[in-house]
C-alpha cells in the first residue's frame, strides 16, 4: 500500500546523500571544513526509513491486508536491481585496477552485500592491514544490511503486538528505542567501531522513525 507523497521526506533525503557525498569527497574551503559530520545523513536515512516502512505495515494491518511474502517481495524489488546494477558496473573496474589483496576483499564484500551482512564484514576486517576506503566500493552497503536485519523481524514483532498487545506498542517501542540508544551511547566510548556498524547500536534511529 503507498503512501502520500511527502515533499518533505525527499527534502531530507536530499540533504542527507549531499552530506555524505560531499564528506566522502572531502569537500572543504579555506581552513573549514563544513561537511566533516557529513555521515549525519546516514542517521537521518535510517530514520526516514523507519518511518516509512512502519507506515505502511501499520496501514496494512489496519486494513487487514498485510503479508510478510509480499513485504519482502517488495523490498527485493526496491533494492536488489540497484544492487546489481552497482556490482556489474564495479566488477570490470576491479578486475582490472586492484591488486590481488584488494581483488580479494573486494569480492568478500561483494558477496557480504548479497547476504546483507556487509556491515559485519567491514566491521571484521577494519584493521591496519585493511585496504583504504576508496578501495571498498560496496562499503556503503553497511546502511543497507542493518536496514534489511532490521527487517528481517520487525515486521514479525510489529504484527505480533497489533494482534495481541496492541494498547502497548508505542510503550514496547519506546522501551526498545531507549536500550537500543543506552547501548550506543555506551558502545561509543567502549567498542566504537562495532557501535557504528552493527545494529543493536544504529536500532533506534530506525525506532526513532516508527515511533
Amino acid at each position: 500500500m503507498s503512501l502520500k507523497y511527502r515533499p518533505e521526506i525527499d527534502g531530507l533525503r536530499a540533504i542527507a546523500v549531499i552530506s555524505v557525498v560531499l564528506y566522502h569527497a572531502e569537500f572543504v574551503l579555506p581552513n573549514i571544513s563544513p561537511f566533516k559530520g557529513g555521515f549525519l545523513g546516514v542517521d537521518i536515512f535510517f530514520v526516514i526509513s523507519g518511518y516509512l516502512i512502519t507506515s505502511i505495515i501499520l496501514r496494512e494491518l489496519s486494513s487487514e491486508s498485510f503479508s510478510l511474502v509480499k513485504f519482502y517481495e517488495r523490498r527485493a524489488r526496491r533494492i536488489l536491481p540497484a544492487l546489481f546494477t552497482v556490482m556489474a558496473v564495479s566488477l570490470p573496474f576491479a578486475w582490472l585496477y586492484m591488486l590481488p589483496k584488494a581483488m580479494k576483499e573486494f569480492a568478500g564484500s561483494a558477496l557480504s552485500a548479497l547476504a546483507f551482512g556487509s556491515n559485519i564484514w567491514f566491521l571484521s576486517e577494519d584493521s591496519y592491514w585493511a585496504e583504504p576506503s576508496a578501495l571498498k566500493p560496496f562499503l556503503h552497503t553497511w546502511t543497507l544490511s542493518v536496514e534489511e536485519q532490521f527487517y528481517l523481524f520487525f515486521p514479525l514483532l510489529l504484527a505480533a503486538l497489533w494482534k495481541w498487545a496492541n494498547k502497548y506498542v508505542l510503550s514496547i517501542f519506546a522501551l526498545l528505542f531507549l536500550s537500543s540508544l543506552q547501548l550506543a551511547d555506551y558502545g561509543s566510548a567502549k567498542f566504537a567501531d562495532a557501535s557504528f556498524y552493527l545494529l543493536p547500536m544504529r536500532g533506534w534511529e530506525l525506532l526513532a522513525g516508527a515511533i
